[in-house]
């Protein structure tokens, strides 16, 4: 399983040169639904958070409902460009890419999206203490998404 970054540029070259960005048309009810189970999510799981022992490994399900919220509002922002990606990489790759202004973390983007794969795919759990060193950077980049898609939903 990979486990290293690679940089931006180089990644979305080859999301371009393997066709995994694909056009797809402007679906503004798909937008708004993402947002929707996005912000549900995370109220379902900040309600829980409370009730979770610092010594649990439940810190894995706080850590992938915010994985898939914050995947779901990148998707949600990379519709309104009239793309759909093949994969997260991908999404990540193109709003970074094409979105300077937002200035997400590509390595945090990444650093996540990894650490999801060693979950979902290794069985790796989260410690408490690894959750709170990625928890602002999830809340700003789930801020600042949430905000933008409101904003960009106003003119539809």
């Amino acid at each position: 399983m990979k486990t290293t970054i690679d940089d931006l540029q180089t990644t979305y070259k080859s999301c371009q040169t393997k066709g995994l960005l694909k056009e797809k048309t402007v679906d503004v009810e798909l937008i708004r639904s993402l947002l929707s189970m996005a912000e549900k999510g995370l109220s379902f799981i900040t309600r829980s958070i409370p009730a979770i022992p610092k010594e649990s490994e439940d810190w894995t399900f706080v850590f992938r409902e915010h994985y898939e919220s914050l995947r779901s509002l990148i998707e949600a922002y990379v519709r309104f460009d009239g793309i759909g990606a093949d994969n997260h990489q991908c999404n990540n790759a193109h709003i970074c890419q094409n979105h300077a202004e937002l200035e997400l973390d590509w390595n945090f983007l990444e650093t996540i999206r990894l650490k999801r794969n060693a979950m979902n795919y290794t069985g790796q759990m989260m410690t408490h203490d690894e959750w709170k060193t990625m928890e602002l950077s999830f809340k700003l980049h789930i801020s600042l998404l949430t905000k933008e898609i409101r904003e960009k939903l106003e003119g539809f």
